[in-house]
């Protein structure tokens, strides 16, 4: 296994690295301690192992990562998704938030986690795995949100091909806390295959989704998926159809939830074969189609990324959970520990 870090540069007077792992099976990930920004994820062709294709979105150069608007493979929070109307109460007290989406919160505010540099705390190898662990100190009312909240994120890739993020989080008072990982998947790759996110495959282990307003905001009601072009219970191919009028962005209720790591969603590209089996411990998964995309990213291998170019499987709480009764909560009271796990098994045999 390889394990290197290259200095990048200093934002806000704090050192900015790029990290990669490279597994003895020829899979790699590199990443940023900015944001937690995934920069790549590369797998081996079955043929060749030294014949790779890199099935994340993502820029040619980190200025665009400082200036990037759509979360691209970052560490979403302190809340992701969507808080309506930029406010919630918190023990009989209001708290209102930075309006970034049209009047509602989205993805944790105007300066969010993904913005932030994070503390590399621990490069190791162990055990035919190798990890990072990063940390971030929110303080109390950063962008609006009660308590100095103490966050750990955790990467690492192990010889099961498996990439793994656990998020952990502890507030010294009652807060909210709900994160993800907002990866930008295109498992066709840069080379000859290079095209939208069309003839991808899609599984997904959900009967229901939270209806949403025209600017997405649950109304805590679930629709059945029977019937309809939200229906991924078994494999199917994204085409034209299902991209159209806006394409999708839901949020899926796991079937059988039980807070246990379990089996949540599986992707692949009809054309390279490669693709990922998704675990998760958390009770939704944001599935989107890109709708809002640029027209235009400066990509890698001076590829232009446009709309729908990226297909997104964020684990989560439910958004808007704060407001909704009916929705596992995302309070973390004081002292109490805030965990998320989130296992991207990659595969090239689909």
């Amino acid at each position: 296994m390889k394990l290197s870090s290259e200095f990048v540069k200093k934002v806000n007077n704090k050192e900015v690295k790029k990290i990669t792992f490279e597994n003895d099976n020829g899979y790699v990930v590199s990443f940023y301690n900015f944001g937690g920004y995934l920069h790549s994820v590369e797998i081996p062709s079955k043929k060749q192992s030294n014949d790779r294709e890199d099935v994340l979105l993502g820029y040619n150069n980190f200025f665009d990562y400082e200036n990037d608007t759509s979360y691209l493979n970052s560490i979403v929070g302190r809340i992701c998704g969507r808080i309506s109307n930029s406010k919630f109460t918190l023990n009989n007290k209001e708290y209102n938030l930075f309006a970034n989406d049209n009047s509602n919160h989205l993805h944790g505010g105007k300066i969010g986690f993904n913005k932030k540099v994070w503390e590399i705390r621990k490069l190791s190898e162990k055990n035919d795995s190798l990890k990072c662990v990063l940390e971030y100190f929110s303080e109390n009312m950063e962008e609006g949100y009660p308590g100095n909240l103490e966050c750990k994120t955790s990467y690492s890739l192990n010889n099961n091909n498996e990439f793994i993020i656990e998020f952990s989080a502890i507030s010294d008072e009652d807060t909210i806390v709900n994160l993800t990982n907002h990866n930008y998947w295109n498992f066709h790759g840069h080379k000859d295959k290079y095209s939208n996110i069309t003839n991808h495959f899609v599984k997904v282990n959900a009967n229901t989704f939270c209806e949403v307003t025209e600017n997405y905001i649950p109304t805590g009601k679930m629709i059945d998926v029977g019937n309809s072009k939200y229906d991924f219970r078994n494999y199917k191919l994204i085409d034209h159809e299902i991209l159209s009028k806006q394409g999708i962005d839901n949020c899926y209720s796991i079937k059988n939830y039980d807070e246990n790591i379990n089996h949540i969603a599986s992707v692949f590209s009809n054309y390279t074969k490669m693709g990922v089996e998704l675990f998760s411990d958390n009770p939704g998964l944001q599935l989107y189609t890109g709708n809002m995309m640029d027209k235009i990213y400066p990509g890698k291998n001076n590829r232009k990324y446009g709309t729908q170019y990226g297909l997104c499987l964020e684990p989560q709480l439910f958004p808007d959970s704060i407001n909704h009764a009916n929705f596992k909560s995302p309070i973390l009271r004081t002292k109490e520990e805030y965990s998320s796990t989130i296992i991207m098994k990659l595969k090239n045999d689909f």
